[in-house]
């Protein structure tokens, strides 16, 4: 694992880079209402994988730049992932034990605790929302999480060794 290893600043930027363009990339309506999460499963991976580096500030400041390309509401996608890397903050060490397939299990809560809250400001905000659609995302996140992490792990451990 590369918890206790240095990962550099511009390897972290780079694969928040390449999170944000699979998140941005078009896609047929049918696949993009279940599209994986792949930018917020970035930064939750980084909050994970990273505690001295990437935390809390990290997070939301990685959701306001959400909000600034996409142009919603009250900075939803910033207090989103910061609600979301709050417990995974505190129970990132438990995280630490299982192996990948088992924490894409234990993160689905946290993957609906974002997806919750921009449900919850899209309707505070009166946009329309779809109650169904909207949690898609979060099972599809969660298959691709032990694929996504390991990749992610992978470039971070060729990065630092």
């Amino acid at each position: 694992m590369i918890i206790n290893h240095h990962v550099s600043g511009l390897l972290i930027v780079f694969t928040l880079g390449v999170g944000l363009i699979l998140t941005l990339l078009p896609a047929p309506d049918v696949i993009s209402a279940a599209r994986p999460a792949f930018f917020p499963a970035t930064v939750l991976f980084w909050v994970l994988m990273q505690p001295l580096r990437f935390g809390l500030v990290a997070a939301w400041g990685c959701g306001i730049l959400i909000d600034v390309i996409y142009g919603t509401p009250f900075a939803e996608h910033g207090l989103a992932l910061a609600v979301a890397a709050y417990p995974l903050i505190k129970m990132r060490e438990l995280l630490w034990t299982f192996p990948l397939w088992q924490q894409a299990l234990l993160l689905a809560p946290i993957f609906a605790v974002y997806e919750f809250v921009l449900f919850w400001v899209d309707g505070v905000a009166g946009a329309e929302v779809d109650q169904w659609w909207r949690w898609l995302p979060v099972l599809s996140t969660v298959v691709i999480w032990p694929f996504w992490a390991f990749l992610l792990e992978r470039i971070a451990e060729f990065e630092v060794g």
